[in-house]
């Protein structure tokens, strides 16, 4: 199931004590997608965990959830995402295509397990 929501970019004029800001918009989906990892992650590594075949883009990565579904421990454990400090955050880009998304683990960071899963809730459209 998808929802239709409108997408809107603004831009600032940085001028005068109060700046004006023109918006844009274009309708999209709202789209919930879960993936489950078939091998890890490990620290210092990175996969492409989502590829959209469908038409249009993905605009935004409006929010990722990773559970943890290893058994004998398959209490849907949430996984943290890392530590603040820079040198050991996860990160998450979307390639230039606006097609694959990218999971990068740097070194200090929880490793991501085989068998879990991870909802991602995108803004999908056209551009």
């Amino acid at each position: 199931m998808t929802v239709s929501v409108r997408y809107v970019q603004n831009t600032m004029d940085g001028g005068a004590n109060t700046p004006s800001i023109g918006s844009t918009g274009t309708d999209s989906q709202l789209v919930a997608i879960d993936v489950t990892t078939t091998v890890g992650i490990a620290a210092g590594a990175n996969a492409n965990v989502l590829q959209w075949t469908g038409s249009g883009k993905i605009k935004s990565v409006f929010n990722v959830f990773m559970r943890r579904n290893v058994a004998p421990n398959n209490t849907g454990e949430v996984i943290p995402m890392g530590a603040v400090a820079q040198n050991t955050h996860t990160t998450i880009t979307l390639d230039a295509t606006g097609k694959i998304i990218n999971i990068a683990l740097l070194a200090g960071a929880p490793a991501i397990p085989a068998n879990t899963t991870i909802s991602f809730l995108l803004v999908i459209g056209n551009y």
